[in-house]
């Protein structure tokens, strides 16, 4: 699998500075682990879908994210979401969270207005 580096983020965006990305897309890209997205603290909007990531680790330092694409990947723990307070839409369709508890973290996310769980033009649902 791929993780995210300095040199892979920079060559898909074209800054030089982490700090400097505000939106970024990297679609099936076969990631499996995020490794320094974390440093990109003023993302604004994230579109990680059709990966395959597990840990969502690095995301609870993106206070600025409020796009948040994460379907078709293998999401089981969403707790890192739960410091992302600006978190405005959030698409989890088609990951491996299996019960409405593991949601619970998301609770505390005031500006959240869009959670889709379910993609039925893609055929996504959770089990």
């Amino acid at each position: 699998g791929v993780r995210i580096t300095p040199q892979l983020l920079k060559a898909s965006t074209g800054e030089f500075a982490l700090e400097s990305i505000l939106l970024l897309k990297l679609r099936g890209c076969s990631i499996t682990h995020l490794g320094c997205l974390g440093e990109c603290t003023n993302l604004e909007w994230l579109d990680l879908s059709g990966n395959a990531i597990a840990q969502l680790g690095p995301l609870s330092s993106l206070k600025s994210l409020a796009v948040l694409n994460l379907s078709r990947n293998r999401v089981t723990s969403l707790e890192p979401l739960s410091s992302c307070h600006n978190l405005q839409i959030l698409n989890l369709a088609g990951n491996r969270v299996r019960s409405l508890q593991q949601l619970r973290g998301l609770a505390g996310l005031r500006r959240l207005e869009s959670l889709r769980l379910r993609d039925p033009l893609a055929g996504l649902a959770y089990p």
